[in-house]
């Protein structure tokens, strides 16, 4: 699933994640595959249709952030959601998580 998603490049990477409809409060478990600085990509099941605005709970331990986005892309169990806006306090946490993982294939 290469398609562009702007210049920031993704990373695989593995989390528990939850999913929450801004709209309804409906919120699903998810599985994060993908990370990046603009863009995460999620398999969930039965997953919301591209523009619906979501919150994205990511536990990446020891990190946790949210982020407020929107679905740019689905498939029958998987979802990419491009960034709209993250809490100042948690823009610390994502660098970080993004910094472990830069290292982390550097070194590998």
């Amino acid at each position: 699933m290469e398609q562009d998603r702007g210049q920031t490049r993704g990373y695989r990477f593995s989390a528990h994640a939850e999913l929450t409809v801004e709209s309804s409060g409906a919120h699903v478990t998810a599985r994060l595959c993908e990370l990046s600085r603009e863009h995460c990509c999620l398999h969930v099941p039965n997953p919301s249709p591209v523009g619906t605005a979501v919150l994205v709970k990511i536990y990446a331990w020891p990190h946790f952030f949210q982020i407020h986005g929107t679905i740019c892309q689905c498939d029958p169990d998987f979802v990419a959601v491009a960034f709209s806006e993250i809490e100042p306090r948690y823009v610390s946490v994502l660098n970080d998580c993004l910094l472990e993982i830069e290292q982390k294939e550097s070194n590998g």
